[in-house]
């Protein structure tokens, strides 16, 4: 009789933690932490070329392997700031690449002087990676 208890507590056990893997997603977390980089994550994560932008920002980094954190423009405007995105670039936090520009949100308002510079990378026209000519 407490074989019988034992085995059916260790049964619902044994299914609790299924029902727990399957809703945390457990088995596709895991493969994802050890196959992809921790850029590649954050570039799935966030958005990309929408609001903030930080998913672009880390597809340039890892596209360009860039150690320091070109300057950043960003037009959304939400309640007259933009959020400061330099955060992505942790190592050399505070060294600005002043040839690299990404411009997040581009539109014809922002007073930018792109003939002064040749684009790397372009999404949409609406995200731009560019270095000064």
């Amino acid at each position: 009789m407490i074989i019988k208890k034992i085995n059916i507590l260790f049964f619902l056990i044994l299914i609790l933690f299924f029902i727990l893997f399957k809703n945390t997603d457990l088995f596709r977390n895991t493969y994802n932490i050890i196959n992809k980089s921790h850029d590649i994550r954050q570039q799935t994560a966030n958005d990309f070329c929408s609001l903030f932008g930080s998913g672009y920002i880390f597809y340039i980094k890892e596209k360009f392997k860039l150690k320091k954190s070109p300057i950043i423009i960003n037009s959304f405007n939400e309640l007259g700031r933009s959020v400061n995105q330099y955060w992505i670039f942790p190592n050399n936090y505070k060294m600005v690449d002043k040839n690299k520009v990404i411009i997040i949100n581009f539109s014809e308002k922002i007073q930018f002087e792109l003939n002064k510079y040749k684009t790397l990378d372009n999404f949409n026209n609406k995200c731009l990676f560019l270095e000064k000519k």
